[in-house]
């Protein structure tokens, strides 16, 4: 199996409140101009299962997402490698994160886990906003977001070019 090197993934709903929060941070993320051309941003949205190919070829994985730390709305958190939860029985931390949880159950089950993960989380504000996007709250947020992701990306030493992008069905900003 071909690793890609560093894979950033937001996820959610983007027709449905703050649940696209993930997806708005990645976009705004892969715009940002000090962002290493050796990673690949992509909007997982709400594949959930359909995303474990993309999480077992990469080596590291920066997810971001909207969650339920019950902290008030717009607290960031920065969650790593274990501290995910990552087993059935543990509290979702959105909507979607059953999930993606079952994806990195799946990873690790199939010993293809990628090296590092680490989820930077929204507290969100709304998630019955239908069609509404993300509130201003988060959008306040998203920026933060961005230094964090940059932050975290520059301590993995980001520094190996990406030559294969395993296919997925999902939109990749950039690789």
């Amino acid at each position: 199996m071909t690793m890609a090197a560093t894979v950033v993934l937001g996820i959610g709903n983007t027709l449905w409140g703050d649940d696209g929060f993930g997806v708005a941070a990645a976009q705004r993320l892969a715009a940002h101009p000090d962002l290493p051309d050796t990673v690949s941003v992509v909007d997982g949205g709400t594949q959930g299962l359909y995303l474990l190919p993309l999480v077992q070829e990469a080596r590291d994985l920066l997810v971001l997402d909207s969650v339920d730390f019950g902290a008030p709305p717009g607290t960031l958190k920065v969650l790593r490698d274990d501290d995910i939860p990552r087993f059935f029985g543990q509290r979702p931390l959105s909507l979607h994160q059953t999930a993606f949880t079952d994806v990195l159950f799946a990873a690790e089950l199939t010993g293809a886990r990628p090296q590092r993960i680490t989820l930077i989380g929204a507290q969100y504000e709304n998630l019955d906003l239908w069609g509404g996007g993300v509130t201003a709250t988060l959008v306040d947020v998203l920026d933060a977001v961005v230094e964090l992701a940059l932050s975290e990306l520059a301590a993995w030493s980001v520094g190996t070019r990406i030559n294969e992008v395993p296919s997925c069905p999902m939109t990749t900003f950039r690789i």
